[in-house]
């Protein structure tokens, strides 16, 4: 096997950058070595191996006990697979839930593979159900496929959504607020059980993306995480006896048992409808391993049971240059998170053949390597004064030279580029995308003055209305890609027009503190929102703290106490979304959120530097049944989950 050192490692990056720059969509463009047509069926066998050996032994009842009547028919990408074999991957530590995508991700319904965020239906596939809206979008009704099981043989039906709905969601210990995705008009979703197998949600306003939000990993897939066989004995409406149960488990309270047994990565007795189910927990020990479901509900064209694949294996590493260099040695079979960077793109690509796999493109939906966000709802109100000057902003931007960031810091992947959706989105706004991009010193310093700050200290740094120098903390995320890099840069720029700067660099919780509590002055965001700028919209509308331009703002609009009122030429902007969640047709939602983008690109709140390049994943050549021209990433599309990885299969 092809083993590469720290030593190799260096001098195949520098190798690779050296011969010139890579650009366009050649970047990404390693083909994976196909091997032919791959391998036939496994001589018409209906289920693996593994599992026919357990039904022999009366472990395991006959696979037509095991399989609904009407299971779910996966279309494989390429051909049908054979069973066996593992998916060798890796995670940054037990927490990095991110990295169990693909074997958590069955909800109520599910993105289509070819994700592209349009607006609407049609990308939102049924999944364990088949489902009806009506007219307005307050009346949601799921029909439940029949003869589905949990991962321990028991039956899965509506008595398992009424106990999410009625001892989670409606319990105000465990649910305490109301979440935005089950409520309209700040009331909650009131859900009731039709039969057996038919459930409604209704809302008592419009609740335009509740589908949408279905679809998504966390949301959808949090309403079946409670199959009421099991989770009922550590809740204290269903268990009398429950106290003895906390006392045996050394939890707190009651309340820390449920969560404790609710987390699925961490407990391998949660029953569940996945293909595969956690059976070493990665909390303890250097590995989490998940086998194949039993019980899995989908099969092939052939009426084959799904997954193919027996096991997914997390080796958990702690640096991202140990995942870098398992991927060099032919160790991970499908990954991109963490390694997934320009910088070690080169080096990736001189390393395929001898570590036997090839680069898979993803189209990640982000519109920006990064947002800077001015905080405008400050609390010292001359900070406050300075950020929400337009000409400041404006300023700030022309003295950004974009293309030598490009350049130096992203291999020069990527264009200047504002805070816009992408030009392959129905959203893209050419001004706001493209206006003050331009590098101009003379003109950056041009609009500074017209902003009123013509006066300068000794070290030639620009006065303040309170006759201080303009000093920026600028926050920026430690693990992520070059951001440090890029407030370096930002910092000579800025210090070139007359504005110092003050680099904060700490870890992401920390900076999320601070954002938070609101005291940042200026900080560097994710520029999510690229293509499904609707359905991720806090970089255009700050509805959400997140937003780290308007953060009072978000909490007025939420509700809470310590919100502030945005100023008159914001508001229409929160007035234009309350109209875009509560309508329910697709185009009109689209026009409704370009009044939005029409509003961000005369304000200029917040500025961008560059599209990102685009992703790439490691998949190793044995792998099949991945697109080879790629596919999605990025939130709300968790991949490679909605790819069905039950239909990967490892070739001989």
């Amino acid at each position: 096997m092809f083993q590469v050192t720290r030593r190799s490692l260096l001098y195949g990056t520098v190798a690779a950058t050296t011969g010139g720059a890579l650009s366009g969509c050649t970047f990404f463009s390693t083909d994976p070595d196909s091997g032919g047509s791959g391998p036939a069926a496994d001589d018409g066998a209906l289920e693996a191996p593994s599992l026919q050996q357990q039904v022999e032994a009366g472990e395991l009842p006959e696979l037509s006990e095991r399989l609904p009547k009407d299971p779910l028919v996966v279309e494989p990408v390429n051909e049908l697979g054979t069973y066996g074999g593992t998916w060798r991957t890796y995670a940054m530590g037990p927490d990095d839930n991110n990295a169990y995508n693909a074997i958590g991700y069955e909800g109520l319904v599910r993105w289509i593979p070819e994700y592209t965020g349009a607006t609407g239906t049609d990308e939102i596939l049924p999944n364990l159900a088949e489902y009806e809206a009506n007219e307005d979008g307050t009346l949601y009704t799921f029909t439940l496929r029949p003869g589905i099981r949990w991962s321990d043989g028991e039956p899965f039906d509506a008595d398992d959504i009424m106990f999410w709905y009625e001892s989670v969601f409606s319990h105000e210990t465990l649910t305490p607020g109301v979440p935005t995705w089950l409520g309209s008009g700040g009331e909650r979703a009131v859900v009731e059980k039709v039969d057996d197998h038919t459930v409604t949600f209704e809302f008592p306003t419009t609740s335009a993306f509740f589908l949408h939000s279905m679809a998504q990993l966390g949301q959808g897939v949090e309403i079946v995480n409670y199959p009421a066989h099991y989770m009922s004995q550590f809740h204290p409406d269903h268990n009398e006896d429950l106290d003895s149960l906390v006392a045996e488990s050394g939890q707190a309270d009651w309340v820390a048992l449920f969560e404790d047994r609710a987390q699925w990565r961490y407990n391998p007795d949660l029953p569940r409808l996945t293909p595969w189910v956690i059976s070493t927990p990665g909390n303890s020990g250097t590995k989490a391993v998940a086998t194949r479901n039993p019980y899995y509900w989908k099969v092939d064209p052939e009426g084959r049971q799904l997954p193919y694949l027996d096991d997914v294996q997390y080796n958990l590493v702690e640096d991202p240059e140990v995942a870098l260099l398992r991927a060099l040695n032919g160790e991970v079979d499908l990954e991109h998170r963490h390694i997934a960077t320009g910088e070690n793109y080169p080096v990736l690509a001189e390393g395929a053949e001898e570590g036997d796999y090839w680069l898979m493109n993803y189209s990640y939906d982000s519109m920006n390597i990064a947002l800077i966000q001015l905080n405008l709802t400050h609390p010292d109100e001359t900070k406050r004064e300075i950020y929400n000057n337009k000409d400041f902003r404006i300023g700030l931007s022309h003295a950004i030279n974009r293309q030598e960031v490009i350049d130096l810091v992203y291999n020069g992947q990527g264009q200047p580029w504002q805070a816009g959706p992408l030009e392959e989105s129905a959203l893209y706004h050419e001004q706001l995308a493209t206006q003050f991009l331009e590098y101009d010193v003379d003109l950056a310093n041009q609009h500074l003055d017209d902003a009123g700050y013509t006066e300068r200290d000794a070290n030639d740094i620009r006065l303040g209305p309170d006759g201080n120098p303009i000093v920026i903390t600028l926050d920026t995320r430690s693990d992520v890609f070059n951001w440090t890099d890029l407030a370096e840069l930002l910092t000579d720029y800025w210090a070139a027009v007359g504005i110092d700067v003050e680099v904060n660099t700490a870890s992401h919780e920390l900076i999320i503190e601070r954002r938070e509590s609101n005291q940042h002055d200026a900080i560097l965001e994710s520029g999510l929102g690229g293509r499904a700028a609707v359905l991720v919209p806090r970089n255009y509308v700050p509805i959400e703290s997140t937003a780290g331009f308007g953060v009072q703002w978000a909490r007025w609009y939420q509700g809470l106490p310590d919100g502030e009122v945005p100023p008159e030429n914001v508001r229409p902007m929160f007035d234009l979304w309350d109209q875009v969640k509560t309508t329910f047709d697709g185009e009109e939602q689209e026009q409704l959120f370009t009044q939005i983008l029409d509003i961000a690109a005369e304000e200029f709140l917040q500025f961008g530097v560059a599209t990102p390049a685009g992703e790439f994943a490691v998949v190793k050549n044995s792998m099949r049944n991945l697109p080879e021209d790629g596919m999605p990433s990025g939130t709300p599309y968790p991949n490679p989950a909605p790819y069905n990885p039950e239909q990967f299969f490892q070739a001989e």
